[in-house]
């Protein structure tokens, strides 16, 4: 059983930026073998070259990688979307400048970007780029590629959108230096600038295609430089990628291609993995014990916490989600160590905004002090009563739920919790993802269940793209200028030690005005037959850093 503990990633990943702000690139740095036994050192000019994913034993070439989700992806354009059910199978196809190692996630390696260097003031950072990719169309990929991809998610063209903006709100301005060197300038100091560049959403795409063809086309299609392209996509069915024949980075990939299967049905999909149908799967803690019954050393099973969490959304632009103390009455009604036990099978954790394996969490003492967070769970209901009764609704209201698929059970538990305290709730309005996403960027909800989950385990990552003023992933509406200015106050504290106070005030602050309401911290599963090599699971929700698959191999 493999089990990593986030903690110690993100402290291994911040250590590598404050490395990185006193001026050394990781690329002047020995890079060791990930797959190496003795962890022996290869050359710069090696990893440069090679794949840097080898695993124990000599990988084999050729096989499809089969996976199964609940529904298709929304579209195909990673700037504009936030679920794995789109970036598990469209990231495979583009690169970003910099990505995680696969096989030590607290370590930044080389993608497009072949080395780079941090200024003194880490407020400037220099790209040197590969002089030999191109897109799957064939044309180059240069520095003008990469300062569009950018500007795009910084500002998206009218009419488009990018979840990606909060996590670039520090960069200045971007300058082409020559066709393969990009220069980022930082307005600020900022602790989580590369580890934002290397989740696996930084994909670059090509400026003279979406120019060409419109922005709009990379919702439709895939064109990148990835080790992947889209080979077919039926709706309702299947998406297909095969291998890039003319890929970049020698050696790699090893898979003929990836295929995800649309089964809307759970019960559906968990038959699909365990009759070989499907190779690699997430599971619940009872099909978990299934697996390990059933079939024994056929499966490997890999657990760990996972930055991901389920929330409830209110849309506070409504009455009466208006009003802070029915957000707080909301809170408080919910019985969160019942929610971990019944619908999680107790693999959850109670925790704020911030995870509560980070080095960053809220103590569970000051947790604790927080609306709902009690251990009592009678006397949290009790107080959800009053503070009803004190904003005006002492019999309670009704409202709706929209609900997206595959998240019913969350729904189901939450109007049980809400009618104890008096709040009803009409029939669900259940939503494929793709209407479900547009629902919650629209505001067209009055409650939402939600899922979420993030690439990169940092506190600017949770509240740029979830808690500040205008953050997409908002889902409320809400905006209070102090919690903006609380984060950049943290955000700029590049020690550790100095930065953890400052963090926990934020918390403290922001976790009462219920943004969102946290259900559970979740924790993850994942099988895969015994003849999948190469894949590990890394922390980020749906292995967001490692979906590029070029490391995966197929032993048989």
């Amino acid at each position: 059983m493999l089990t990593i503990s986030l903690r110690t990633y993100f402290a291994g990943a911040l250590f590598m930026v404050m490395v990185l702000m006193l001026g050394c690139s990781p690329a002047a740095q020995t890079p060791t073998n990930p797959g190496s036994p003795s962890g022996t050192s290869i050359g710069t000019d090696e990893v440069n070259t090679k794949a840097p994913f080898l695993t124990k034993g000599e990988p084999k070439y050729g096989g499809i990688l089969r996976r199964a989700q609940i529904d298709d992806p929304p579209n195909f354009d990673l700037y504009s979307n936030s679920t794995n059910a789109m970036q598990n199978v469209t990231w495979p196809a583009y690169n970003n400048l910099l990505i995680f190692d696969p096989y030590n996630f607290s370590k930044i390696i080389p993608d497009l970007a072949e080395k780079w260097e941090v200024s003194p003031d880490g407020k400037q950072v220099t790209f040197h780029l590969r002089q030999a990719v191109k897109f799957s169309n064939g044309t180059p990929m240069t520095a003008k590629d990469v300062k569009f991809s950018f500007d795009w998610m910084r500002s998206p063209p009218s009419g488009l959108v990018s979840t990606r903006q909060g996590g670039l709100e520090p960069i200045d301005r971007i300058d082409i230096v020559d066709d393969f060197t990009v220069r980022i300038t930082l307005n600020r100091p900022y602790a989580g600038f590369l580890p934002t560049l290397a989740q696996g959403w930084m994909a670059i795409y090509s400026k003279d295609y979406a120019e060409s063809k419109g922005h709009d086309i990379y919702k439709k299609e895939m064109m990148g430089t990835g080790a992947f392209k889209l080979k077919e996509y039926v709706r309702g069915t299947s998406v297909t990628l095969e291998k890039n024949p003319n890929y970049w980075q020698s050696g790699v990939p090893y898979l003929d291609g990836v295929q995800m299967f649309m089964i809307p049905d759970p019960g559906t999909r968990f038959a699909a993995f365990r009759t070989g149908q499907v190779d690699l799967f997430g599971l619940n803690a009872d099909q978990e014990n299934q697996i390990r019954t059933t079939l024994g050393d056929k499966i490997n099973i890999q657990n760990q916490d996972s930055i991901s969490w389920q929330t409830l959304n209110m849309n506070a632009k409504r009455k009466p989600f208006d009003n802070m103390q029915v957000r707080q009455a909301i809170s408080y009604a919910i019985d969160r160590p019942g929610f971990i036990k019944a619908i999680q099978g107790g693999l959850g954790r109670a925790g704020g905004y911030v995870p509560p394996t980070s080095q960053y969490a809220l103590p569970p003492e000051e947790l604790a002090k927080l609306p709902g967070y009690g251990p009592d769970a009678a006397a949290n209901k009790a107080q959800a009563k009053k503070l009803l009764t004190d904003a005006g609704f002492p019999t309670g209201f009704e409202t709706t739920f929209t609900v997206r698929k595959g998240q019913e059970d969350l729904a189901v538990y939450l109007t049980d919790q809400l009618k104890q305290v008096g709040i009803a709730t009409a029939p669900m309005k259940i939503l494929d993802s793709g209407p479900a996403y547009d629902a919650a960027v629209k505001l067209d909800f009055d409650m939402l269940p939600w899922g979420h989950g993030l690439a990169l385990d940092d506190p600017d990552a949770h509240y740029s793209e979830l808690y500040v003023c205008g953050a997409f992933r908002d889902y409320s509406g809400l905006c209070d200028m102090k919690v903006n200015e609380l984060y950049i106050k943290q955000s700029q504290e590049l020690d550790p030690a100095k930065r953890k106070p400052l963090v926990w005030d934020m918390e403290k602050y922001a976790i009462p005005l219920q943004i969102k309401i946290i259900l559970s911290w979740g924790k993850a599963q994942l099988g895969t037959w015994s003849y999948v090599k190469g894949y590990v699971q890394d922390p980020s929700a749906g292995g967001y850093n490692v979906n590029h698959y070029k490391q995966i191999w197929m032993d048989k």
